[in-house]
C-alpha cells in the first residue's frame, strides 16, 4: 500500500513538474510576444516604456491617461477643423466677391484708360487748333495793323472836301433827273386826265405809289423800307468805327437810323447813321458778333437793310 501511494506521489510529482516546465514555457512564450509586440513602446517619446517586461507593463498601464488625453485634443482638432472648414468657406466666399470686383473694376479701368486716350487724342487736337488759331490770331493783327495805318489817313481834311463835293455833285444830277421825272410823270398824269398814278408810278420816284383818288403829292410821306439799299463805302477808320457812305437823305437815310450791313446777302455788320446829308451819309459800326470791318473795308460796295421803315421830311 505505501509502495502505491509513494509511486503515486512520485507521478504526480513528474506530472506536475512537467505541468509546471510547460506552463513556464508557455508563459516564457507570450512574454516574448507582448515584448515583442509592444516593443514601439520603447521607442515611443511619450510612453517610453521599459525593456524589461514589469518594467514594460508597468509603463502601458498609464497608456489609457494618455488615451483620453489623445482622444480630448483629437476632439479639439475636430472642432478647430470645422471652424477652420467655416472660416475657408467664408473666405471662399469673399475671395469670389473680391474677384467679381476686380473683374469690374478692370472694366472700368479699361474704359477710363480708353476716355483718357480719347481725351488726350482731343487735347492734342485742341492743342493743335489752338496753336492754328494763334498764328491766325498773329496774322490778322499784322493784317490789322496795316489796315489801321491806312485806314489813318483816310478821313483828311481834303478827302472830305473831295467826298462833300461828290455828294454835292451828286445830289444836283439826283435833284435834276428828279425834276424830269415830275415832269415827265405831270404831264403823263394831264395826258391819262389826271391819273395820280400812271401805269402805277408814283409822283415821286422814292415815294409810294399813290392810291386811287388820291392827289399826288410833291415828296412822299413814307419810303417803303426797300430790302437793301446799295451804296459805295467812301471810307473807314478801323479803329473808331465810322464809315462814310456814298447814300444820303436823298436815298432816304435818315440820322439814328440803323441798317444791316450786308456783302453778297451775308450780313458782316450793324452801322447807325450819325450824319446826313444829300447823297452822303457817316454812320458808327456797332459792336456785332458778324461784324466784319476787314470784309467792309475791302468791299467796293455794300447793302443796308434797314430794320424799320424810314419817314421822310
Amino acid at each position: 500500500m505505501n509502495k502505491k501511494l509513494n509511486a503515486f506521489l512520485r507521478i504526480l510529482t513528474v506530472v506536475a513538474a512537467v505541468a509546471a516546465c510547460v506552463f513556464a514555457f508557455l508563459l516564457n512564450g507570450k512574454m516574448d510576444a507582448a515584448l515583442t509586440k509592444t516593443a514601439w513602446a520603447v521607442t515611443d517619446a511619450e510612453v517610453k516604456a521599459g525593456k524589461e517586461f514589469d518594467a514594460r507593463m508597468a509603463s502601458l498601464a498609464t497608456l489609457p491617461v494618455l488615451l483620453d488625453a489623445k482622444r480630448k485634443a483629437i476632439a479639439d482638432l475636430e472642432l478647430a477643423k470645422k471652424d477652420l472648414v467655416a472660416d475657408v468657406a467664408d473666405k471662399k466666399t469673399k475671395i469670389e466677391g473680391l474677384t467679381a470686383a476686380n473683374t469690374t473694376l478692370e472694366g472700368e479701368r479699361a474704359e477710363l484708360t480708353r476716355k483718357r486716350d480719347e481725351l488726350a487724342a482731343q487735347l492734342t487736337d485742341a492743342n493743335s487748333k489752338k496753336d492754328g488759331a494763334e498764328a491766325a490770331l498773329a496774322s490778322a493783327k499784322e493784317e490789322l495793323v496795316k489796315a489801321t495805318e491806312k485806314a489813318a489817313g483816310m478821313f483828311t481834311k481834303e478827302q472830305l472836301a473831295e467826298s462833300e463835293t461828290k455828294a454835292a455833285a451828286a445830289e444836283e444830277k439826283s435833284d435834276l433827273i428828279r425834276g424830269k421825272y415830275a415832269a415827265l410823270h405831270a404831264k403823263v398824269s394831264r395826258a391819262m386826265e389826271n391819273n395820280p398814278s400812271p401805269f402805277g408810278f408814283p409822283s415821286d420816284p422814292l415815294g409810294e405809289p399813290a392810291k386811287p383818288g388820291d392827289v399826288a403829292p410833291a415828296v412822299a410821306a413814307v419810303e417803303d423800307a426797300s430790302e437793301s439799299i446799295l451804296t459805295n463805302v467812301l471810307a473807314l477808320d478801323s479803329d473808331s468805327g465810322i464809315v462814310a457812305f456814298s447814300v444820303g437823305e436823298a436815298n432816304g437815310i435818315k440820322e439814328k437810323a440803323v441798317f444791316d450791313v450786308k456783302i453778297a446777302g451775308k450780313k458782316v455788320g450793324k452801322v447807325q447813321i450819325s450824319t446826313v446829308k444829300g447823297v452822303l451819309s457817316f454812320g458808327q459800326l456797332q459792336p456785332d458778333k458778324e461784324l466784319d470791318i476787314r470784309a467792309i473795308s475791302k468791299a467796293s460796295s455794300v447793302s443796308l437793310v434797314p430794320s424799320t421803315k424810314l419817314a421822310l421830311n
